[in-house]
């Protein structure tokens, strides 16, 4: 019998399995994927490590990690991000005065000044309530900070400094219309970058050195198998059935699956209220992937080569390199790719994620990185009102990206959840 049992070993799930047994508890995590990390790991291609997902690491914030003990650093390129606009590159230096001076090329440093200025009020005012879950509406009628967060939309804060063009730099087309809260979430003021742990940068980083640390913690962390069933008895969690057909009982289960796959397949008697709520909200789908292992170092092309550490934001989607590896997402093909990259025809390997395989791999339904909508809605009612982290069913607990803050690499719902265990 175990005392905690976590679904997921993605970040989320290794963090609040940290957490729970560096308290002393007894704890396992079981996921169906044979590598740990989720949608923040890796795998082999070529011969090499390719990420499956996210591909760098922004907003989490730094206490998270200190929390559960984890020495990781994050790489910051400079520029962060290079953005193709109209055949010119528009470089997001990391300093600011640097980056006014850029933007002045299209008559723009004042207002980038002003919006920079914006954003970095934004993201302390949404940090304010990282830890202590999202702000209510009687908190949004107090707190003109967080009235600014989600009373205005994402479309009139950047209208208000930026000529559209230019909005593609900071946040997806999809996403204008959500609240100004987003803006705060994709654009931290210390930049993305790629994890470094042990001498070894990028995305499998984080993961090697959050399921290390997990095993370090005493955690028992079983790979490529999978929860069928949340065994539950007179309303509360009696602990889990495996792919297998092992129960293992546990007297609370943190998952960091969608909640539309935790709450509409793995338990029965969810609310009809909440059931409809969740069936309604998995119709968006994610981008796509596509990994590509060269046999020889990426050589990009023109102006592009001496920002090969960047996120290259260009017209298909996201670019990052690293070594002879190049991961492009969005809508992504080779031919594209080739506008881009010089030796794409050097390939070694290759392979295409779609949204069909995400959901499929990672029972991830809709929109695939974030589990849930980022509307106002899903939001503030993260996944349902009043509920945080807790669920209806006593000792069943919700740590993933379906939770308050949201998607993205972050560690607050891990890190949140477990402390909701330890009370």
């Amino acid at each position: 019998m175990a005392d905690a049992v976590v679904i997921g070993a993605g970040h989320n799930g290794l963090i609040a399995a940290i957490r729970l047994a560096e308290a002393g508890l007894k704890v396992a995590v079981f996921d169906r994927v044979l590598w740990p990390g989720g949608m923040a790991g890796f795998r082999a291609l070529g011969g090499v490590e390719v990420g499956v997902g996210a591909y760098v690491v922004g907003v989490m914030p730094r206490e998270v990690l200190a929390r559960i003990g984890v020495d990781l650093a994050i790489d910051v390129p400079d520029p962060a991000a290079v953005y193709e606009l109209d055949g010119r590159y528009v470089r997001w230096w990391l300093d600011p005065a640097r980056r006014v001076e850029e933007f002045r090329q299209w008559g723009l440093g004042d207002e980038i000044a002003a919006f920079w200025e914006k954003l970095v009020a934004l993201n302390k005012a949404a940090r304010r309530y990282f830890f202590d879950g999202p702000p209510t509406e009687e908190r949004l009628a107090e707190d003109p900070n967080a009235r600014d967060l989600f009373g205005r939309t994402a479309r009139d804060v950047l209208s208000q400094y930026l000529p559209r063009e230019f909005w593609p730099m900071f946040l997806y087309e999809h996403l204008w219309d959500g609240p100004a809260y987003l803006l705060a979430y994709f654009n931290p003021p210390e930049g993305w970058g790629r994890p470094v742990w042990r001498g070894e940068r990028g995305i499998q980083a984080l993961a090697k050195a959050l399921y290390r640390r997990a095993l370090g913690a005493g955690v028992d962390v079983v790979l490529g198998v999978g929860v069928k069933r949340i065994a539950v008895e007179g309303g509360a969690v009696r602990g889990v059935e495996l792919d297998t057909g092992k129960v293992v009982e546990a007297r609370a289960v943190i998952s960091t699956a969608s909640p539309i796959h935790t709450l509409l397949e793995l338990v029965d008697g969810v609310a009809d209220e909440v059931r409809r709520r969740l069936e309604g909200a998995s119709a968006a789908a994610g981008p796509y992937r596509l990994n590509a292992v060269l046999t020889e170092p990426v050589k990009l092309r023109g102006g592009l080569a001496p920002y090969r550490d960047s996120i290259l934001q260009l017209p298909f989607g996201e670019v990052v390199v690293e070594g002879n590896v190049v991961s492009a997402v969005g809508a992504p093909d080779l031919e594209m790719l080739e506008t881009y990259v010089e030796n794409v025809g050097r390939i070694k390997a290759f392979e295409v994620w779609t949204p069909a395989d995400y959901q499929t791999v990672f029972n991830a339904r809709g929109p695939y990185v974030n589990h849930l909508p980022l509307t106002r809605d899903f939001l503030l009612c993260r996944p349902a009102c009043g509920w945080g982290y807790r669920t209806p069913i006593r000792g069943l607990y919700l740590g993933g990206a379906g939770t308050w803050p949201g998607g993205q690499i972050t560690g607050v719902p891990g890190i949140n959840a477990a402390e909701t265990v330890l009370g």
